[in-house]
């Protein structure tokens, strides 16, 4: 248009030319201004029409550049909430503060809100909040906290927030009344949520609520540098409510509005535009254009001035024109780096569809898939690319086909909301899968086409735990159901919640049912005094569980048993008691055995201090005829009142003599031990030397020790001054001496040491390397009158009394007799005396030293 205006302009020029060259020529002259007049006419309407169409694209582009930067950011914070809602609808763990921070890190544009949080149900009638994301404000700037209450809870449900799976918009939550403005008080803007339902199966519930302003959604800074638009206003159309208003405080000589969806709402944008100079200039160019020309028809001597302000103007449109390529040059540079970050983040959006252990598919309205997620590939063993493009339903049961095509084509038609079912899969060796399927959304493409969103899930490890589970439940009430004793759960106030048959056996009710019926309140129908019931339930609150509690209750024909009760208490979240569990156990057989075995001790106990009384009494009667005995024997024996001719006689009477001495001997461990037994026995303690009692002890063996050529080690280095009856300590001693010898071959050797033990107490111990003794020996060796069968000494001496007696005098002294033997090696008895009975431990004790009471060399 440009160029055939300037050949019409030099077409005029030549013509005014021609004219002034032939002034002469009227008629050429006439035509020539005809000419001219119709051609300005002609470019004046044709400049005007242009240029009110280059004002009118350049509003429209400015209003859809404006409208692009807000409906985009709409978009992004939409698909925000959307994946938010998408990762907690799949997420199959439920720590909310771990996803959380996976938000965070991964998914864009979470600075398009100021906040954003997941309210959840924790329990019926009970909701927590999370904070997903919070952005950081300067401390001078106004914010909006969600703080939600229980009012805001119960507006939510009955707004239906559960009903549906779109997103609301709500621009009048608590709070949201209030304007904000910047420094500059150019802008205002209020807040806005966006609400996006999420629903695990029936007991989890949650809302993804993010709160935003226009400034965070919308490129605002773009806005503003728009010297084209002197006001923006958004507001919702169906409240009027404003959102958001931007003025510049100068008059619009334009308006333009249209409206948009906001998640459920409808909002209107209103744009007025004022008028910059290069538009007002383009205004101009018409009028300028007619002025030119009238001057060029008049004046056609100003053609070559006229011709020269030509080029000017098209330099200047040439610069304006290399300034719009720039400007277009760098719109394509934005463009692409946009398109870069779009492919970055569908990139990390796919990551994070892939990380997630559900499959994420898309199918067309006929269910060929058009997208898989990774876990296609770990759920049914296909390759993700080979699969796209196969149709959905014919990889399910044949079984399951038919219905999941009716279902699906009734989503497709709006008959059917989003919806899960159980259906099996086929997989990569040709076995199906039990999988959870879900269609979830219907959204349109890039091309309007409408794709179906859904999800499958792996529910074969979850059935066969079910199963597991139906069959544990069936084993462990086969267990209560046939279990030997009483199982039970009871109210504080006595009512049987539950019990098993074995409960009614016990206290005589034909079956379970009947004893739920008839006992309203055991407290007083079973137990026989409700008020000590009460105060035995009050030890077991306080101490949580009290096991074998003996107690007689009433049986339904009014008998009494004793049974054996475990129970304890069983408390809510607030500690509030809810009831009490335990067991029974009829113990009636085993209390009427106690108590006869109580009997029988008694009498035994009687009996046993019948036995040691007599025993006593019987000792003292044989003292005194054996102490007449032993007196002649040795008066014979000792020829006092002349000399016996017959020899034999003399050896008689010694042997007599020697008889009852043993015989003395044996009375007095008897009475001894008879003494201890029935506790009359009475310690007549004294300070004793320790080394002086072993060295008299020792003496009192050495003729034995020299009769079997027994090699004697006498290590004792501790010989403190102990607190004992010394006669009582010196026979133990000896005891275990003569025991010692007795059960040690000749030519063995005998080893006495002394130590402290830890607990400070002293051990004096005298180990052989006799025949040794079994456990059973041991233990027969610790009764009374109990005798080892000793191969090395036929000889019949010893009476079974001597290690038991010593025993009883050792505890009686508060200390003990310890027994280490192997058979063939040898026995350690050790003597333990406590340290209290320890006065001044001598530590001064000569080393030990080797002695032999044999008359041969030692080896």
């Amino acid at each position: 248009s440009y160029w055939k205006e300037n050949d019409a302009m030099n077409t005029k020029t030549a013509s005014y030319n021609k004219i002034k060259k032939s002034p002469s020529s009227g008629f050429v002259q006439t035509v020539a201004l005809l000419n001219g007049f119709i051609l300005t006419a002609v470019i004046f309407f044709s400049l005007s029409f242009i240029t009110q169409g280059i004002t009118r694209d350049e509003y429209s582009r400015t209003l859809q550049d404006a409208g692009s930067a807000f409906v985009t950011g709409i978009t992004e914070s939409e698909n925000v909430i959307r994946i938010i809602s998408s990762i907690f609808l799949v997420a199959e763990d439920d720590n909310n503060g771990n996803l959380s921070q996976e938000i965070r890190r991964n998914i864009p544009n979470l600075s398009h809100f100021d906040q954003i949080v997941i309210l959840y149900e924790k329990r019926p009638g009970s909701w927590a909040m999370q904070t997903i994301y919070q952005t950081s404000y300067p401390p001078d700037n106004a914010r909006y906290s969600l703080k939600p209450s229980q009012e805001m809870i119960t507006r939510l449900i009955k707004d239906g927030i559960f009903d549906s799976t779109d997103l609301k918009v709500y621009s009048d939550l608590e709070g949201m009344e209030k304007e904000y403005k910047d420094p500059s008080g150019a802008n205002k803007s209020s807040p806005f949520a966006l609400l996006k339902a999420v629903e695990k199966g029936d007991s989890q519930k949650g809302i993804i609520i993010g709160i935003s302003r226009v400034p965070k959604i919308a490129d605002s800074s773009t806005l503003n540098n728009k010297n084209k638009i002197s006001q923006i206003t958004i507001k919702e159309v169906d409240s009027g409510r404003q959102i958001y208003m931007m003025n510049k405080m100068q008059k619009a000589d334009l308006e333009q509005q249209y409206s948009f969806n906001m998640g459920d709402k409808r909002w209107q944008i209103i744009m007025g535009f004022i008028k910059d100079k290069n538009i007002m200039l383009m205004e101009k160019i018409p009028y300028l254009a007619l002025l030119l020309s009238i001057l060029i028809t008049v004046f056609g001597v100003l053609f070559i001035r006229n011709n020269y302000n030509q080029s000017e103007r098209l330099s200047m449109m040439n610069k304006t024109l290399e300034s719009k390529n720039y400007e277009l040059e760098m719109e394509i540079s934005e463009r692409e780096r946009l398109n870069e970050a779009i492919v970055k983040a569908e990139r990390e959006n796919r990551s994070i569809i892939n990380s997630v252990s559900d499959v994420i598919f898309e199918t067309d309205t006929k269910g060929s898939l058009l997208f898989l997620s990774a876990a296609w590939q770990r759920i049914t063993g296909f390759d993700p690319d080979h699969s796209i493009g196969s149709d959905l339903f014919s990889i399910l049961h044949v079984e399951e086909q038919d219905k999941q095509r009716h279902d699906f084509s009734l989503l497709i038609k709006g008959q059917k909301q989003a919806y899960r079912s159980f259906t099996k899969i086929r997989i990569s060796d040709g076995t199906f899968r039990a999988v959870e399927l879900a269609f979830s959304m219907i959204r349109q493409d890039d091309n309007k086409d409408l794709r179906v969103v859904g999800t499958i899930t792996d529910v074969e490890e979850r059935r066969r735990a079910e199963r597991a589970l139906a069959e544990a439940e069936k084993k462990y009430r086969t267990i209560v159901e046939n279990a030997a004793g009483g199982l039970f759960q009871i109210t504080p106030e006595g009512m049987f919640l539950s019990a098993n048959p074995a409960i009614a056996r016990i206290l005589g009710y034909a079956s379970v049912e009947e004893m739920l019926r008839l006992v309203k309140n055991a407290n007083g129908m079973v137990f026989l005094d409700q008020e000590t019931r009460q105060r035995f339930l009050d030890q077991v609150n306080e101490k949580g569980q009290i096991f074998g509690h003996e107690v007689q209750v009433l049986k339904k024909d009014k008998n009494l048993i004793w049974i054996s009760e475990n129970i304890r208490v069983v408390r809510d979240e607030m500690q509030n008691i809810l009831y009490y569990e335990g067991s029974m156990e009829d113990i009636t057989n085993r209390k009427m055995a106690d108590e006869a075995l109580r009997e029988a001790k008694v009498n035994s106990d009687l009996a046993n201090r019948a036995k040691t009384e007599f025993i006593a009494n019987m000792s003292h009667e044989l003292r005194t005829p054996l102490n007449a005995i032993i007196g002649f024997s040795e008066i014979i024996k000792n020829q006092v009142m002349g000399p016996i001719e017959q020899d034999s006689y003399i050896e008689y009477a010694a042997d007599i003599h020697n008889s009852g001495k043993n015989l003395l001997k044996i009375i007095n461990e008897i009475l001894d031990l008879s003494k201890i037994e029935s506790g009359k026995k009475e310690l007549k303690e004294s300070e004793v030397k320790m080394e002086t009692c072993l060295v008299s002890c020792l003496d009192a063996m050495r003729e034995k020790i020299s009769e079997k050529h027994i090699v004697l080690l006498d290590k004792i280095e501790n010989k403190p001054v102990i607190r004992a009856e010394e006669p009582s300590l010196k026979q133990v001693i000896r005891n275990i001496l003569s025991n010692a010898i007795q059960f040690t071959p000749e030519g063995g050797r005998i080893t006495l040491f002394t130590n402290y033990d830890h607990d400070g107490s002293y051990r004096i111990s005298i180990a052989d390397t006799g025949i040794g003794l079994s456990a059973k020996e041991i233990e027969k060796a610790l009764s009374p009158f109990g005798q080892i069968d000793n191969a090395l000494d036929r000889s019949g001496t010893g009476t079974g009394l001597g290690l038991p007696l010593s025993n009883a005098i050792i505890k009686i002294h508060g200390g003990d007799i310890e027994i280490l033997s192997e058979k063939g090696i040898g026995t350690t008895v050790s003597i333990i005396l406590p340290a209290f009975r320890i006065i001044d431990r001598n530590e001064d004790g000569q080393p030990g030293k080797e002695t032999s009471a044999s008359t041969t060399p030692q080896s």
